[in-house]
């Protein structure tokens, strides 16, 4: 009887010492160490803050106006639901409300100034629905134009290759 226990119990210890010879739930391919290569070309994430070059007193520059929704494609993915447009032009206006606002000096770096959230609405024009529901598309810029930029009011703001070059009260 005693013969028959003691083997079970080398046989468990034979059988965790083999499991734990494989790499500890590695396969080979992934302990060698080989990056897999980053696409060309892939647009830049969604989330991107777009940088404030412009003085606070440069109005916005009556480019071509783009409706918000033309910026983001929806991708049907709920981790990362919209992505950048591929025909976005290189200069143009777009009316946005500013939802809200992070103090750089909470972070304690302000060369950029404050980042702030531009979105369009939410559902049907609803503002408030939006701040319940954050999955829709939404534009990140950091400017040091605190005094100029009002949460919840309505801008047309201009950008230029990437940056925001000018905005101004609609």
């Amino acid at each position: 009887m005693r013969y028959f226990s003691v083997s079970r119990v080398f046989s468990a210890l034979l059988l965790a010492t083999l499991a734990g010879t494989g790499g500890c739930g590695y396969l080979p391919s992934e302990m060698e160490g080989v990056t897999k290569p980053k696409p060309e070309g892939k647009p830049a994430p969604a989330s991107t803050t777009r940088q404030h070059t412009a003085s606070c007193d440069t109005a916005a520059k009556n480019y071509r106006v783009v409706q918000f929704d033309e910026l983001y494609d929806t991708t049907g993915d709920p981790r990362s639901p919209f992505r950048p447009a591929p025909n976005i032009p290189a200069q143009y206006d777009v009316n946005a409300y500013v939802w809200g606002y992070d103090n750089c000096m909470q972070q304690g770096n302000c060369s950029n100034g404050d980042h702030y959230w531009l979105i369009k609405r939410g559902p049907e024009g609803d503002f408030s629905t939006w701040v319940v529901t954050p999955q829709f598309p939404r534009i990140t810029i950091a400017s040091t134009c605190k005094g100029r930029l009002k949460v919840g009011k309505r801008y047309r703001f201009s950008f230029k290759n990437g940056a925001l070059v000018g905005f101004s009260r609609n």
